[in-house]
């Protein structure tokens, strides 16, 4: 066997057998968790092949380099581009952070059978390879994790944005109303989606008047009180006027302790009310014509 002084050379001329064992080592590693699926569930062997075969391809150059213990250095930048893809990635497509995470630290099982066949003959020089690819691997690895973090945190934050936009609709009642129903906390992001989608709903249906009912709003206060008003105001300088509803009578006593003055609203004591308010402001009115024969 030709003599290899580094794992950059020992990764490169043995690079297909080092990718066989590492496919191996993360097939078998990924299921031995009991919260943890398998990775063929997740991806293909194909498809985990060329991601393993991009990340040997980067770490070579990294492994390669004389001064490994700075992530920042210029031979690091392809490795850490690539392991930042690959983390976002798996994030995306549902993979555990355990999971994300032993991708990477697999490769040390994976390099050690043929680290020790390559450099057996210097037992210190093998022990000094063996320290270099841990130290690498490990950094790379706190990478891996905070990248996968990072991203979920994204995730979280397109469904949390996803959910609001769906979560408040103004719904068209009749030629010239809307309504609004409101459910759950109302803090300043969602007071903000709140004013958006209303005057959205106005102007897409020429409406005179929006129903606002807060029926499902679990704490009414000050600050939630001066978010309504400000609501009520954007809707008046389109010329719709607002119709408060579903005011509760605990909600109504905090409002009068706390000297919240809602003076400058209409209001209605529900929403049934409410919508016969707004559909008397634009000329209509709901008629009883009996029950049916």
């Amino acid at each position: 066997m030709t003599k290899l002084f580094s794992i950059a050379e020992l990764m490169k001329d043995k690079q297909a057998d080092i990718l066989d064992v590492w496919i191996e080592v993360i097939d078998r590693e990924s299921g031995a968790g009991a919260d943890d699926r398998r990775t063929d569930m997740l991806m293909s062997t194909e498809a985990l092949r060329v991601e393993a075969k991009s990340l040997v391809d980067a770490l070579t150059l990294a492994f390669a380099a004389e001064d490994y213990d700075d992530l920042k250095a210029p031979q690091f930048e392809p490795s850490m581009i690539r392991l930042r893809e690959i983390s976002a990635s798996r994030a995306r497509q549902g993979f555990s952070s355990s999971q994300t995470a032993m991708f990477v630290m697999s490769l040390k099982s994976a390099m050690l059978p043929f680290m020790q066949s390559a450099f057996k003959a210097d037992p210190v020089h093998l022990n000094n390879e063996i320290v270099k690819m841990n130290v690498i691997i490990d950094r790379l690895a706190m990478v891996t994790i905070e990248t996968y973090a990072l991203t979920r945190e994204d995730i979280m934050r397109e469904q949390s944005r996803s959910i609001l936009d769906m979560s408040t609709p103004a719904i068209k009642l009749w030629d010239g109303v809307v309504v609004m129903p409101l459910v759950g906390v109302i803090d300043t992001p969602r007071a903000q989606q709140i004013i958006t989608a209303l005057l959205k709903g106005i102007v897409d249906n020429q409406a005179q008047v929006a129903v606002l009912d807060v029926t499902g709003v679990p704490m009414m206060d000050t600050r939630v009180a001066q978010h309504l008003m400000n609501t009520v105001d954007a809707a008046r300088m389109l010329g719709a006027e607002v119709v408060l509803t579903g005011i509760s009578a605990d909600s109504a006593q905090t409002l009068v302790r706390l000297n919240v003055d809602l003076s400058g609203l209409r209001t209605a004591g529900s929403l049934q009310s409410g919508i016969k308010d707004a559909l008397r402001i634009v000329g209509m009115k709901i008629i009883h014509t009996g029950a049916a024969s």
